[in-house]
C-alpha cells in the first residue's frame, strides 16, 4: 500500500488509557502507530466516533495530552476495533511532545523515515 501521508506515522505499540469523559476510569487501548497529524488506536471496546472529538491520551504516568480527532477509517481484526484518527484539535506544545516522546523512546523509528522530515 502507498503512503500517502504528509507527516509519517511512526510505529510505536504502546499501551496506553483512553479516557473520553471526565470522571471515567481511562480505557486500556495499545497506540499502533502516532504523528504529529494523528494515530491508530485499538481496542478491545466498540465506541461510537463521536467520542474522539474530545478524549484524553496518557502515554505514561508523565505524558498525556487532551485532543479532538476526525475517524478517518475504522477496522476490526483479532476482536479489536481499530481507529485511524486525524487530530482536529491538539495543541502545538502536545504535537512537540509526541515528536519528543518518539523520538527518546524509539529512536529507530525517526530513523527509519528520516528523508520525510520528521
Amino acid at each position: 500500500m502507498e503512503e500517502r501521508r504528509s507527516v509519517a506515522r511512526w510505529q510505536i505499540n504502546k499501551e496506553a488509557g483512553l479516557t473520553v469523559e471526565e470522571g471515567l476510569r481511562p480505557i486500556p487501548c495499545v497506540v499502533e502507530d502516532i504523528s504529529t497529524q494523528g494515530m491508530r488506536i485499538s481496542l478491545r471496546r466498540d465506541l461510537f466516533t463521536e467520542v474522539f472529538t474530545n478524549f484524553n491520551l496518557a502515554l505514561t504516568e508523565d505524558f498525556a495530552f487532551n485532543a479532538g480527532a476526525q475517524v478517518a477509517w475504522q477496522d476490526n481484526a483479532y476482536e479489536r476495533n481499530i481507529y485511524g484518527l486525524a487530530f482536529s484539535r491538539i495543541e502545538e506544545s502536545d504535537r512537540n511532545r509526541i515528536s519528543e516522546y518518539v523520538k527518546e523512546n524509539f529512536p529507530g523509528e525517526m530513523l527509519k523515515q528520516w528523508w520525510r522530515g520528521a
